[in-house]
């Protein structure tokens, strides 16, 4: 199961506390979405999405996304 670190990644690069819709409209990804991988919700972003997150906080995949076993 691959999970998602938003949250976490939010938290390291300083944005904590920074509203979900503020941080959308910076990032270019509605605050449903984000939202939702940020909270564990079951969600699957597009690999756009995905490389938004990723430039928007100078991250690689890996900061982003953990594999675990079921």
């Amino acid at each position: 199961m691959i999970e998602i670190k938003l949250k976490e990644l939010i938290k390291e690069k300083g944005y904590e506390g920074v509203s979900y819709r503020k941080l959308s409209k910076e990032i270019g990804i509605s605050h449903l979405p984000l939202w939702k991988m940020a909270n564990g919700e079951d969600y699957n972003p597009s690999l756009q999405m995905l490389d938004k997150l990723c430039a928007f906080f100078d991250a690689q995949p890996n900061d982003l996304l953990v594999y675990k076993k079921r």
